[in-house]
């Protein structure tokens, strides 16, 4: 596979909801990440509840590196961005992962919810920090993402893995998953 030509960017798509979907845990993480890795950004495209709380999070923490762009067409993230982050507490099967690997986002997500682990294999396509009693550690969370953002050698690795596995969830796999279950019924 030729190389994906990624800009240095972490992005969120989703919405901004602080109960399910704990956006405030991205910009946690990010804190410990902008000023060792100014060259990187984040980017959170979606709208909620707590988008003003979120921004006034950001303003507070004195980040700079962090863009919110609303609710927007998710595309053109995609294929720019290296990094997709999902840290909510709970999820069914977020189609924000398929979707984001298709173009070859590398997903690092926080292991809270079951469906996690049939679409994402920590090292492999993605990240997952593993689900832990005492809650979401954004210091290690932190730390597997450093491993990313340093090396784009390994970026591609996953970026590669993560495109092949998206190919399970595409229109013409679940048709065929379909179609044979029905010829088996008949």
């Amino acid at each position: 596979m030729p190389p994906l030509f990624k800009q240095k960017e972490i992005i969120y798509v989703g919405r901004l909801d602080c109960n399910q979907k704990r956006v405030l845990r991205i910009l946690q993480t990010w804190a410990l990440l902008e000023q060792r890795y100014p060259d990187w950004r984040l980017t959170i495209v979606g709208d909620g509840p707590d988008r003003v709380n979120l921004e006034n999070q950001v303003f507070e923490s004195q980040l700079e590196n962090v863009s919110f762009e609303g609710f927007q067409n998710p595309r053109g993230y995609y294929e720019r961005a290296s990094i997709l982050l999902l840290t909510s507490e709970f999820e069914g099967f977020p189609l924000v992962l398929p979707e984001c690997m298709s173009f070859g986002v590398v997903p690092a997500v926080y292991g809270s919810y079951s469906a996690v682990y049939d679409i994402v294999e920590d090292g492999k396509n993605g990240l997952i920090l593993p689900y832990d009693k005492k809650g979401y550690n954004a210091a290690l969370m932190a730390e597997k993402l450093s491993v990313l953002m340093q090396s784009s050698d390994e970026r591609q690795r996953m970026a590669e893995n993560a495109i092949v596995t998206s190919r399970k969830y595409s229109l013409d796999s679940v048709y065929q998953s379909w179609e044979k279950l029905f010829d088996s019924l008949f």
